[in-house]
């Protein structure tokens, strides 16, 4: 998977895109892991939006890959390439 926000690209998988976030964060010790990240952003999606934002049951992988389509869908950030 490829996304870009703004100029910067992030490449890897939805749980390895999730990682780059956290650690171009402004405190990245704040969140220890992937999975802490995921549910900060998801809080966050939220409170801007007013609007829910459901993740699958599973893996972190899983639940990454439907918060960057999510984020995609209301055009925070672009999806280069999926696959």
């Amino acid at each position: 998977m490829k996304i870009r926000i703004d100029e910067n690209i992030y490449e890897g998988t939805g749980e390895a895109i999730m990682d780059q976030l956290r650690l171009a964060s402004f405190d990245p010790t704040e969140h220890p892991d992937a999975e802490s990240y995921l549910q900060q952003l998801r809080a966050n999606f939220i409170r801007s939006t007013g609007l829910d934002c459901p993740l699958p049951e599973g893996s972190v992988e899983r639940q990454a890959q439907a918060m960057i389509e999510k984020l995609a869908k209301y055009g925070a950030l672009e999806v280069v390439h999926n696959g």
